[in-house]
C-alpha cells in the first residue's frame, strides 16, 4: 500500500490519493477530449483532394463523421443504468478507454467514410459513459471542503488534449496524430487500474471491508480509525435511507429528483446550445470566414491555450465563490463575446473593418476562456451532487443521453444551414442561450458549495426551485 503523506509547512494533510485518483480520471478526460475535437484539424484533409483515406469525402460527409459522436454519446447513455450497479462507476470509466482506444483503430484503419462514422460512434459510446460516471466517482470519494477543487482538475487535465489536438494536429501527419492520441487511453487504463473503487458503491454491494479500505487509502494521514468508522457509518446510514425507504420507482416520482433532474437537464441544454460544440468543429471555417491576418492554424492554437487560465481560475474559484456565482460570470462573458462576433461577421461585408480586424480572434478567445470557466463543466458535475446513489444512474442516463441528442443536431443540422442563414446568426442563437445561463444561474441554481452529499440532497427535497 501506498503510505500517505501529509504537509509539514501548511499543518495539513495532504489528500494526495484523491488528487491522483482525479488526475487519472483527467487523463480519460483528455482522451475523450481528442476523440471530440479531431475532428476539426482533420476536416480540411479529409476534404481535399489528396485524403489521407485516399477518398475525398463531401461537405456533407464530413458532417456525418463529426456528428456521429453526439449520437454514440446518446446511445452510449443507455449502457450506463445497465452497467452502473452490475460494474461501478471505477470499471466503467475503464471500459470507457477501451472504447476510446478502439476509435483510433478505426479511423487510422479506415480508407472509406463507413469506418470513419464507425469509429468515431464508438467515441461517443465511451465519452458517454465517462462524462456521466466520473463526476458520481469523484464526489463520492472526495471530502466535502476539495469536492469542487477536485471536480475540476479532471477538465484541467483534459484541455490539454483539446490544446494538443488545436495545436499540434493541423501540423500533424493523419498517421501520427492517431498513433499519439491512441496511447492516452492506454496510460489510463493501466494506473486507474491500481485506485481503489468507491466506497458508497463497495458499502451498496456489501463489500464493507474493502469500502472501509477504500475509505482508510482516501482519507487524511492523521484520520483515526473511530473517524473512518464513522464515515463509514454515515456512508452506510445514507445507502440505507436510500434503499430502505423507497423503491427506484418512488425515488425517481419524487419531487427532490424531478427537481434535479430539471435543474442539471436545463443547464445541460445551455451547455449543448451555446455553441462551444459547433465552434470547436467548425472553427477553423469561422477563421477564414472572418478574413482576418491570423490563419486558421494559429487562431486554433489560441483557442486551445486560453483554456489553462480559465480552467485554473475556475478550479482556485469554484469552492470560494460557489457554483452559482461562476455559472452566472462564465454565461455573461461568454453570451457578450458570442454576439460581439457575430456582429463584427454581420457588418463586415457591408464596412471596412480593417483597422479591427483583430476582433474576431480576441471575441472567441473571450468566448473560450468564459465557456471553460464554468458553464462547460459544471452540468455533469452536479450530478454527481445533486442525486441519490439510487438514482444517480438513471439520472446520468437522461442527462447524458440528451447531450449526445442535443450536440448531434448542433454539429449536423447547424452545420448544414450557416451557409444559408450565415455564421453571425449562429453567434447570436448562442448568445441568446448564453444569456438564458445568467438568468437560470441566478433563479434557479441551487447553491452546493462547502455541503456534504446528503445535505445537499434534503435541502433540494425540502426547498423550492427560486
Amino acid at each position: 500500500m501506498v503510505k500517505k503523506m501529509s504537509c509539514g509547512v501548511c499543518g495539513k494533510d495532504i489528500r494526495y490519493l484523491q488528487y491522483v485518483a482525479a488526475f487519472c480520471v483527467g487523463i480519460l478526460d483528455l482522451s475523450a477530449y481528442m476523440t471530440a475535437s479531431w475532428i476539426s484539424p482533420v476536416m480540411p484533409l479529409l476534404t481535399a483532394e489528396n485524403s489521407p483515406i485516399g477518398v475525398t469525402l463531401t461537405n456533407d460527409e464530413v458532417s456525418w463523421v463529426a456528428a456521429c459522436f453526439g449520437l454514440g454519446f446518446t446511445v452510449g447513455s443507455i449502457l450506463i443504468p445497465l452497467l452502473f450497479d452490475r460494474i461501478g462507476p471505477k470499471r466503467i470509466l475503464l471500459l470507457s478507454s477501451a472504447f476510446i482506444f478502439l476509435m483510433w483503430i478505426c479511423v487510422g484503419l479506415a480508407k472509406s467514410i463507413a469506418l470513419l462514422v464507425v469509429g468515431r460512434f464508438i467515441a461517443g459510446l465511451g465519452a458517454a459513459i465517462k462524462t456521466s460516471c466520473y463526476s458520481i466517482y469523484i464526489c463520492e470519494i472526495a471530502n466535502k471542503d476539495i469536492r469542487g477543487k477536485l471536480g475540476t482538475i479532471p477538465v484541467l487535465v483534459a484541455i490539454w488534449g483539446n490544446i494538443f489536438i488545436l495545436t499540434a494536429g493541423p501540423y500533424l501527419e493523419y498517421s501520427k496524430l492517431i498513433i499519439i492520441c491512441a496511447i492516452f487511453p492506454v496510460i489510463f487504463f493501466f494506473i486507474f487500474s491500481f485506485i481503489p473503487d468507491s466506497p458508497y458503491y463497495l458499502l451498496k454491494t456489501g463489500r464493507k471491508n474493502e469500502a472501509q479500505l477504500s475509505l482508510t487509502r482516501f482519507s487524511r494521514s492523521s484520520a483515526s480509525v473511530e473517524e473512518i468508522k464513522s464515515k463509514l457509518q454515515e456512508i452506510e446510514e445514507t445507502i440505507r435511507k436510500d434503499m430502505d425507504n423507497l423503491t427506484l420507482k418512488q425515488s425517481l416520482c419524487a419531487p427532490n429528483f424531478r427537481k434535479s433532474l430539471i435543474i442539471v437537464c436545463v443547464a445541460n441544454m445551455i451547455v449543448s446550445f451555446c455553441g462551444i460544440s459547433f465552434i470547436t468543429t467548425y472553427l477553423q471555417v469561422i477563421v477564414a470566414s472572418a478574413n482576418t491576418a491570423l490563419s486558421p492554424k494559429m487562431a486554433s492554437v489560441i483557442f486551445g491555450l486560453i483554456q489553462i487560465p480559465s480552467v485554473i481560475s475556475s478550479m482556485l474559484l469554484l469552492d470560494k465563490l460557489g457554483r452559482k456565482a461562476v455559472f452566472c460570470v462564465s454565461s455573461l462573458g461568454a453570451a457578450l463575446a458570442i454576439i460581439c462576433e457575430g456582429i463584427y461577421l454581420y457588418l463586415q461585408d457591408k464596412i471596412n473593418l480593417d483597422s479591427v480586424a483583430f476582433l474576431p480572434i480576441l471575441f472567441l478567445t473571450v468566448y473560450k476562456f468564459s465557456i471553460s470557466f464554468g458553464v462547460l463543466h459544471l452540468p455533469f458535475f452536479f450530478i454527481g451532487e445533486f442525486f441519490t446513489t439510487q438514482t444517480k444512474k438513471v439520472a446520468a442516463f437522461i442527462v447524458a443521453g440528451s447531450f449526445g441528442f442535443f450536440t448531434f443536431l448542433n454539429i449536423k443540422i447547424l452545420g448544414s444551414l450557416f451557409d444559408s442563414w450565415g455564421i453571425y446568426t449562429m453567434c447570436w442563437i448562442f448568445g441568446g442561450v448564453s444569456i438564458s445561463g445568467i438568468i437560470f444561474a441566478l433563479l434557479v441554481l441551487p447553491e452546493t458549495k462547502g455541503k456534504e452529499l446528503t445535505i445537499i440532497q434534503n435541502d433540494l427535497s425540502q426547498t423550492k426551485i427560486k
